[in-house]
């Protein structure tokens, strides 16, 4: 099995839908335990069909990112259920709700910051003395082609992702000497409903542009003209989270059919 994952306990956030449910999928496929966080429950039926399939343990619990006192405990519950030894840190917004004009509002800074880099930062701080003592995790951010090349971004959410690659690497320096691995995966396009969210505020600022998941706008900036799965970006993460990405870290892996070489 490449990128086994076998007696693994991993943590999801933001992992019972979208993006995060294609993650799970994939590392519980490869036999971890996972520890996924939503923020309700209406998905806990998804993630526990998931385990029963794949024949793990796992543990559901109602997170806010951009809620300092869930999240300790909850990364309290998890660290109670099992020992840690992947971090995923997928949860994330497109941009603040509503948006619309042509200035970007102080509120729509504030509001992408805290979920995107605030929110992980407090996850991965939480997370942090518990791999140390273990002397052993992965720890694997996600963050966007938007970071690198944001044609089609707004400021705020470009920014973010961009922080996202800085923070990865600075964890990878300086916890590397504890055989903790950080890296960062850099999706492209995903029809999910984040994408679809961030569309629909696109069109509130009065942007034009085609559809972004047509087969004319695809081939046009990726050479392989499709565009990426959640399981795509799971594959990716599970890869990353086993032993067989060991000598890897500090890395931001694009995983976006070609859209941005670099």
């Amino acid at each position: 099995m490449i990128a086994d994952l076998s007696g693994k306990t991993a943590i999801i956030t933001g992992g019972g839908q979208g993006l995060g449910l294609g993650i799970s999928t994939k590392i519980a496929g490869q036999g971890a335990n996972i520890i996924v966080t939503d923020l309700d429950d209406r998905n806990k039926s998804t993630v526990e069909e998931l385990a029963k399939t794949n024949n793990v343990d796992f543990l559901y619990l109602e997170m806010d990112v951009m809620n300092s006192e869930q999240i300790t405990e909850s990364m309290k519950k998890a660290i109670d259920f099992s020992k840690i030894d992947i971090l995923v840190n997928n949860a994330g917004v497109p941009g603040a709700p509503g948006s619309t004009g042509t200035r970007w509002r102080d509120e729509d800074w504030d509001f992408t910051w805290k979920v995107n880099v605030k929110g992980l930062h407090e996850v991965t701080e939480a997370i942090l003395p518990h791999m140390i003592e273990n002397k052993s995790g992965k720890i694997i951010n996600i963050s966007s082609v938007a970071a690198k090349a944001a044609k089609y971004a707004t400021a705020y959410y470009a920014t973010t992702k961009m922080a996202v690659i800085a923070y990865t690497q600075a964890l990878a320096r300086e916890f590397g000497s504890s055989n903790i691995n950080v890296n960062a995966i850099a999706p492209g396009r995903i029809l999910t409903q984040f994408h679809k969210d961030w569309v629909e505020n696109r069109k509130k600022l009065g942007d034009t542009t085609t559809d972004l998941f047509s087969k004319e706008s695809l081939s046009s900036v990726m050479p392989l003209g499709r565009a990426q799965s959640p399981e795509d970006i799971g594959a990716l993460a599970a890869f990353l989270a086993s032993e067989d990405a060991k000598n890897i870290t500090g890395q931001t892996i694009q995983c976006d059919g070609g859209q941005v070489m670099s």
